[in-house]
């Protein structure tokens, strides 16, 4: 019997021990997978946003003037630690103050200065006051049908993937969420707010300056990708959404 018992217990290590080994591998390319679905849902939420059309945008990722790109990025960090160490109610306060603090000081001495000089004393922020701050009712109406759209967009996409209308989205979905909360264990989030505003500044112009480089790579992995996608179309049509299913049997 305790023969058979250690046989036993080493047949049952050894099984724990690869099915053990083959949890972690298949979790760690579940997450690999997740990221890069990620990556590439963010990618293309961007692009179909038109952030990236912007010219104004693109000239300061780009590093078309490395002077304003440099000063953007710079500003951009010193917010992000800023808020970072301080509560964004208290940022505020102080920012108001200081700058409350600076015209003041500022209109005192300018007041000082005339009376000494016996001059007539100008209100020195008389063109800033003069200045109409009102928004254009056209330019604030269009930005809100901007946001109704993207906003109205998102509702209906997460409707989609959270009731599974298409099976393979949602679990392409559900592995987004899934590397999110591992991603969200190892770095918080002034991390990843550092991370990509560090990957929009630099991610771009790499691109660009390798791009004959990167592209036949690109263009092999999406092959590979979209070779997996028909073979999981046809292995597994059950997962396709209904309604394309139904427009393939229209069309056919």
């Amino acid at each position: 019997m305790s023969k058979l018992g250690a046989v036993g217990r080493g047949l049952y290590a050894l099984i724990a021990f690869i099915v053990n080994i083959v949890l972690r591998v298949g979790l760690n390319v579940a997450l690999v997978v997740g990221v890069a679905v990620s990556a590439h849902e963010a990618y293309k939420l961007t692009k179909s946003s038109g952030v990236l059309r912007k010219k104004e945008v693109l000239d300061v990722i780009y590093w078309r003037d490395a002077k304003k790109s440099a000063i953007v990025l710079s500003l951009a960090l010193l917010v992000l630690f800023v808020l970072a160490k301080y509560p964004l109610l208290t940022v505020v306060t102080y920012s108001l103050l200081l700058a409350l603090g600076a015209a003041a000081g500022f209109r005192v001495f300018k007041k000082v200065e005339a009376q000494i000089k016996k001059t007539d004393s100008e209100h020195p922020f008389s063109e800033i006051l003069a200045q109409d701050l009102t928004l254009p009712q056209e330019k604030v109406h269009a930005q809100a049908d901007v946001f109704v759209e993207h906003a109205t967009c998102i509702a209906n996409k997460l409707k989609k993937l959270v009731f599974v209308e298409s099976p393979l989205e949602s679990i392409k979905f559900g592995l987004v969420l899934w590397s999110l909360t591992y991603i969200a264990s190892w770095f918080s989030g002034f991390t990843l707010a550092i991370l990509g505003l560090l990957g929009v500044f630099s991610v771009p112009k790499v691109y660009e300056s390798n791009q004959e480089a990167i592209d036949p790579h690109l263009a092999t992995i999406s092959g590979h990708l979209k070779n997996v996608q028909n073979i999981i179309d046809e292995k597994l049509p059950f997962l396709r959404s209904a309604p394309v299913a139904a427009e393939e049997k229209k069309d056919q």
